[in-house]
């Protein structure tokens, strides 16, 4: 089974989950009053990456199974997810390798400054979710009604239309890797499909009175640099936000083979593409 696809998902339940919290705390404390700036050199968007790994205890030592760079234009009221996949072949400290390594080998700080070096981009805020807290999570926000396209519902053999997960019905569903046409691709594209749709779902206002519920059982577990204030207004600012303005973008290249082992060659005009069209305020 390739547990990269279900626990990308994973991680990004967890860490939306935790920022609507924040949201929903605050409105009900009348204790902030959201604006539109963020302490970031760029005021209008706001970029970091999220990654998920199998909480040990150790910051080091473990690959990273899930990376994501999250864009958000606060103008706009947009979102880019980017996906990096785990196994894209990369520069790490002058060797080789992939990417998902850079954390095994100096934690989130050489991931950042790999994700920074590779895609030639001014990073620094992070996100680091474990994945043993998701099923109690969506259990608490009630769980989650997501829509299942004719294609997804074809290679799932499932009937295609809205269907409502538990936790570990979430879980099942996205663990699922067998039937696309494409093979990964086709599972990547689930993945960002499911994210776009989870975010709709968790900002809507009728889920907001269950969040502290959510946020208890998740709160002691996300590791990141982002303050309080930064994402209670990314939480604040995206309330209730719409399906079309969150962008699923994928980086192409192609499977490799070297010396036996399988990598995932980024093309270097995806890298460019991406560079100008989405991350141009962050390009060097």
């Amino acid at each position: 089974m390739n547990t990269s696809f279900k626990r990308i998902l994973k991680m990004i339940l967890l860490f939306l989950m935790f920022v609507v919290l924040f949201s929903s705390v605050i409105l009900l404390t009348n204790f902030f009053k959201p604006k539109n700036n963020i302490d970031q050199d760029n005021k209008n968007e706001f970029l970091f990456l999220m990654t998920g790994v199998d909480d040990n205890g150790e910051e080091f030592g473990t690959r990273t199974d899930t990376m994501m760079l999250v864009k958000a234009n606060l103008n706009e009221k947009k979102i880019d997810l980017i996906s990096i996949p785990r196994d894209s072949l990369v520069n790490i400290n002058g060797y080789m390798d992939k990417i998902n390594a850079a954390h095994s080998y100096g934690g989130i700080d050489l991931t950042i400054e790999t994700v920074r070096d590779f895609l030639g981009i001014d990073l620094t805020n992070y996100v680091v979710i474990p994945f043993d807290a998701v099923v109690d999570g969506i259990d608490a926000l009630g769980g989650i009604d997501i829509d299942v396209s004719e294609d997804i519902a074809s290679a799932m053999d499932i009937t295609p239309g809205t269907h409502h997960f538990t936790g570990s019905e979430a879980l099942d569903y996205v663990r699922f890797r067998k039937g696309y046409a494409n093979a990964d691709l086709g599972r990547i594209a689930t993945q960002q499909d499911f994210v776009m749709q989870f975010i709709h779902e968790a900002t809507r206002a009728k889920n907001i009175p269950k969040l502290p519920i959510v946020y208890m059982s998740m709160n002691d577990k996300i590791k990141t640099n982002m303050s309080f204030s930064q994402m209670s207004k990314l939480a604040l600012a995206f309330r209730g936000i719409d399906k079309d303005n969150i962008n699923q973008v994928r980086l192409e290249g192609e499977v490799v083979d070297i010396d036996g082992i399988s990598y995932y060659d980024i093309y270097d005009y995806s890298i460019e593409d991406v560079r100008n069209n989405f991350l141009s305020n962050f390009s060097y």
